[in-house]
């Protein structure tokens, strides 16, 4: 049987059994490396292999990368020509490399909304040695060419690493640490520590890392991510560190500490690769880190899944990878969530290889997010491959509506192919799903939003996922984010919640395509409160912009406001009388401000409990003096009545001047408003029990 038609038969058979329950079907991912152009090489890196970095470096629309290489090979830069197909034009990008490289990195260091790039690697592996770490920058400049900045640019790495014991470079990310709107470079290096270059708006960069506080007793980081973990608006730095405890450095404002215990992000395994998502749909972000899954000093080590939660308002992380299913595959390098079904539900891959320690390569792992847990899916889908290997990374290649496999290799004897990639099949299923690419866009230096968290609304579904630059191990993944919707094919909203921790909310959102979202912001209502009265309850807040075009009311029993009511409100209103509202019940409300294309963040939440409806039956009331003098006025029910009264008096606009409770508790009971009114025509409404009524009075006053 050839390989398409195994594909074929294994995509129409896989309707997987687990726990006796029926799960969404899988697809095969077939490994197409040689037909997209991907050819071989004299060589490939051992021990900790090379490094891939994905972006769309010519602004075309589709996903290119760069592969950095061994010594004896000059680095590859691939640009995609919309269909997945791959061309090697590194020689005329004007990029010179004439030794072994082991990262890179896609940034737009100079805010001219090209992306340049960032290329790291050692001059020695395991040992010391003179300027062990080679940096260097290159600048995109007219017709997709680069010209070599890094002189200039003063990222500059000095004598620090020379006398380190052992040494490999660790991992690249960037992110506006700031909120300058520049991109700021973090360089780790296992045996060395790190380096954090600020951007200074400039073209250069200074080496920050002493004051920035960022110091390492033990000096063995690998990948590194940032990400906003405490949502104050100031990028944070995760980094996996080996053998020690994993650092959380918590940014507090130009100076860093480590807060990893307090997270809950401390484990002291062998954690190498990194990735960020949101696994279990609960709209924050979860952590997946690769291991060695070995007994190392009577300790059962293994891969860590990191579940975010909210436990009495602080932010914390559980450890779950071992009731999920996901903690044990082997010396782990790359990983990446993927959703390989378009369910709606992220998935997990993991690449491997160790040839050292009489230790065989492992199979590559492809788990199914069942909700419960994750499923070993790696032989069904055809992503169970025994190659020692190092960087895995997940897009769309060929913009078909479904995530693509690159996984970088390392020294092979079965192989000489410095990469595979792997082409996912799922539009041959039956029901592919439904899918939404969003790339939230800003104008100004960090055009990409690197540091954007984008979550998505639609039936029954929310998910999160995160703009970044630098993750997996040596890896970078394109700046957008892909959802898979299943059956759903209606997006209710998109939440954006730019590097400046401001949030945008969008609604307008097509399905099966790429949707830009462009920058734009609308300050939120604020101070919503709420005066409670019998069947009603007065809203009322602050209204903090002006470039709304009015103001929309969420109304709703359930405080995750997963199913609710809107009312509609102009842009000049800041007050709302909700009314015929149930006895007994507990609202939600929330306020948004919008306009034609945006909506503003929520306002603060509130919640009301009405009070169980008065069933005492009421006959007719009169009021007495009419014409009134005096503020002074008697109300007269029918039949003796006892309990509340509710009176508001209203002008003939039908503007409330006055509203008050009182108890009564006679037939004949005067009331007192204190509200000074001219002479003139009013209304009182009256409602006790069952009865509401309106009377028409005539007020002098001398």
């Amino acid at each position: 049987m050839n390989l398409k038609k195994k594909a074929i038969s294994v995509l129409f058979a896989c309707l997987l059994s687990y726990g006796g329950t029926l799960m969404a079907q899988v697809p095969y991912f077939q490994e197409v490396s040689t037909e997209l152009g991907i050819e071989e090489v004299f060589d490939v890196t051992d021990l900790y292999g090379n490094g891939a970095a994905a972006a769309d470096y010519d602004n075309d629309g589709d996903i290119d990368f760069y592969l950095t290489a061994d010594i004896r090979n000059p680095d590859r830069l691939y640009r995609n020509d919309g269909q997945g197909q791959f061309t090697n034009v590194f020689l005329e990008s004007g990029i010179i490399q004439t030794k072994s490289n082991r990262a890179a990195l896609w940034f737009d260091y100079n805010g001219d909304h090209r992306l340049d790039l960032v290329v790291v690697g050692e001059n020695c592996v395991n040992r010391s040695c003179k300027d062990p770490v080679r940096i260097n920058l290159y600048q995109q400049i007219e017709n997709f060419r680069f010209k070599k900045v890094t002189e200039e640019s003063g990222l500059v790495i000095g004598p620090d690493f020379d006398n380190v014991p052992y040494y490999a470079i660790g991992g690249l990310a960037a992110a506006d640490i700031n909120q300058d709107h520049y991109l700021d470079l973090l360089l780790t290096v296992w045996g060395g520590g790190v380096k954090l270059f600020k951007n200074n708006t400039d073209g250069t960069f200074t080496d920050i890392t002493e004051e920035a506080g960022l110091h390492m007793e033990e000096k063995t980081p690998w990948q590194p991510m940032f990400h906003d973990f405490n949502q104050d608006g100031l990028i944070d730095i995760y980094c996996n560190v080996d053998f020690t405890d994993n650092i959380l450095w918590i940014n507090r404002g130009g100076v860093f500490d480590d807060r990893a215990a307090q997270y809950g992000l401390n484990h002291a395994f062998n954690e190498m690769g990194m990735a960020m998502s949101d696994y279990d749909n609960d709209g924050d972000l979860d952590i997946y880190i690769t291991n060695i899954t070995r007994e190392h000093q009577g300790e059962l080590q293994y891969n860590i899944l990191y579940e975010q939660k909210k436990v009495n308002g602080r932010i914390l992380f559980k450890e779950t990878a071992q009731s999920r299913g996901v903690s044990q595959s082997g010396w782990d390098w790359g990983t990446t969530f993927i959703d390989i079904n378009n369910d709606g539900r992220q998935d997990l891959v993991t690449t491997n290889g160790w040839l050292k320690l009489l230790w065989e390569p492992d199979a590559s792992k492809m788990w199914l997010n069942t909700r419960t847990g994750f499923v070993d899916v790696s032989e069904k889908c055809g992503f169970n491959d025994r190659l020692s290997a190092t960087t895995l990374l997940a897009f769309d290649m060929d913009r078909d509506g479904d995530m693509d496999l690159l996984q970088t290799l390392k020294d092979n004897e079965s192989t000489k192919k410095p990469l595979l990639i792997y082409r996912n099949n799922l539009e041959d299923l039956p029901n592919p799903g439904n899918y939404a690419v969003i790339q939230p866009r800003m104008e100004g230096p960090n055009h990409l939003a690197v540091g954007s968290q984008v979550s998505l609304v639609a039936k029954d579904l929310i998910s999160a996922r995160l703009i970044s630059a630098g993750c997996s191990f040596y890896g970078q993944e394109p700046a957008e984010a892909f959802f898979g919707l299943g059956s759903r094919d209606k997006v209710t909203e998109v939440i954006v919640r730019w590097p400046t921790n401001e949030v945008s909310i969008y609604q307008e959102i097509a399905v099966n395509r790429i949707n830009k979202l462009q920058y734009e912001v609308i300050e939120p209502p604020s101070h919503l409160t709420s005066i409670q009265h019998d069947d009603r309850i007065d809203l009322q807040w602050e209204d903090n912009s002006t470039n709304e075009d009015g103001f929309v009311i969420h109304r709703s029993r359930d405080s995750t406001f997963s199913e609710y009511e809107t009312i509609d409100l102009a842009a000049d209103v800041t007050f709302y009388t909700d009314s015929d509202l149930d006895g007994s019940t507990k609202y939600f409300y929330r306020v948004r401000g919008y306009n034609a294309r945006v909506f503003s963040n929520n306002s603060n939440v509130i919640s009301i409990q009405t009070e169980e409806p008065v069933s005492v039956s009421v006959q007719g009331t009169s009021v007495y003096p009419n014409p009134i003098r005096n503020n002074t006025l008697t109300l007269r029910s029918g039949e003796l009545y006892e309990g509340p009264v509710w009176l508001s008096f209203f002008d003939l606009t039908g503007r409330e001047l006055w509203s008050a409770q009182a108890n009564k508790s006679t037939a004949y009971q005067e009331f007192n408003y204190p509200v000074e009114v001219p002479s003139g025509t009013y209304f009182l409404s009256v409602r006790m029990g069952n009865l509401r009524e309106w009377h028409q009075l005539v007020v002098i006053n001398k």
